[in-house]
């Protein structure tokens, strides 16, 4: 594994690093805008459907009003690639906006976007890693960004998401050592509050360890769905399950968490979506194997064992998924040393991809920037 910090730099206000990013990656935007505009036109259909648009509106004030940061930065992106700000947040909605579709008479079964994450301390820093399987497009988008803002002091932030989205639109850490990613769960328990993928870039930006992002998260209304699995450079290490009317379900570990795409919290399981029609795929299974490999590993956990771990595969339910068809496909997979503050990466399946390793500690802090 080699140093390879050919992370896309963004430095500057919220609006500014939004702007940045199609200028940084330019041989790029023709495919952002087509994965957008792309996935717009899939959602017609549900976009036409009774309270969807009302909702998206009320999303939209609730950003603006509750997320200024998050909604100046997606501006800027919505600038940057030419594309109407609007479209760019029913975009970032469209897992919620196809529950919606479906919520109103139950006729279909969600996409299989899965991810299966976890975090582990046993006492010592955390490690959280994450397979991040997602929509094939995202392969060709997905980057390491590296996010600094003289309003955050020394606080840095290196996130793993897609060109096109805001921050930590899969998973990230601060410069603290506190560190977060995402799993989807389909569910029909949606209202307005905070979507998970501005969420997380806001736990990263203003929080320095598990407890305090859980007080953040315990404090605020959540759009619902999803799961959030965290880990510190303290040892901390938390699992949220997201509701809405259903109360988010907090684990807390001295040891370890794990999600994959469904519930275990029985109120929260009674709305969830389970995904049909890939035979590769199995949330249950993978939570299972994650669970025997963490518990039989105890107190020891460490990167050789993290990868061979996501790098397992079944033929039902594989952590390490391969692409089959328009199916949802591994991408990634990421193991955030919040000790070390360095993330370790996967670019493309982890059982066959090379490795990168992101070292956030040689990251320069931003610089004050004196009057114009």
């Amino acid at each position: 594994m080699t140093d390879h910090p050919d992370w896309v730099e963004l430095e500057g206000s919220d609006l500014e690093r939004g702007l940045q990013q199609a200028r940084c990656r330019p041989e790029l935007v023709p495919q952002v805008r087509a994965a957008v505009l792309g996935r717009l036109r899939q959602l017609e259909a549900a976009l036409a459907r009774p309270g969807v648009a009302g909702f998206l509106h009320a999303q939209r004030g609730f950003l603006q009003l509750q997320d200024r940061p998050g909604f100046d930065e997606s501006c800027g992106i919505a600038q940057g690639y030419g594309l109407v700000h609007d479209d760019l947040l029913v975009y970032l909605h469209a897992n919620i906006v196809a529950d919606l579709d479906a919520s109103l008479d139950a006729p279909e079964q969600p996409e299989s976007d899965g991810c299966t994450a976890w975090a582990h301390a046993a006492g010592a820093a955390a490690l959280v890693v994450k397979n991040r399987d997602y929509r094939g497009e995202h392969g060709a988008l997905q980057q390491v960004f590296l996010h600094r803002d003289p309003a955050w002091c020394e606080r840095r932030l290196l996130c793993v998401g897609s060109l096109g989205s805001p921050g930590a639109f899969s998973s990230g850490m601060n410069s603290d050592g506190l560190a977060v990613a995402d799993t989807q769960i389909a569910t029909r328990d949606h209202g307005v509050g905070w979507l998970r993928y501005f969420l997380m870039t806001a736990l990263l930006r203003t929080c320095r360890d598990v407890p305090q992002a859980l007080a953040f998260l315990r404090a605020v209304p959540h759009a619902g769905g999803g799961a959030l699995v965290l880990g510190d450079r303290h040892g901390q290490v938390a699992s949220v399950a997201l509701g809405h009317h259903t109360p988010s379900h907090v684990t807390q570990s001295t040891q370890w968490v794990a999600h994959t795409n469904h519930c275990t919290d029985a109120a929260l399981a009674r709305d969830v979506r389970m995904p049909a029609g890939d035979p590769t795929d199995c949330t249950f299974t993978r939570l299972q194997q994650v669970q025997a490999a963490l518990s039989q590993a105890g107190a020891r956990m460490d990167l050789v064992q993290a990868r061979s771990l996501m790098s397992s595969h079944r033929a039902h339910g594989g952590i390490c998924r391969h692409a089959q068809g328009e199916n949802s496909r591994t991408l990634s997979c990421v193991v955030y040393d919040t000790g070390a503050a360095t993330l370790h990466m996967s670019h493309g399946n982890p059982c066959t991809a090379p490795w990168a390793r992101y070292p956030l500690a040689q990251a320069p802090a931003p610089q004050p920037q004196g009057p114009a």
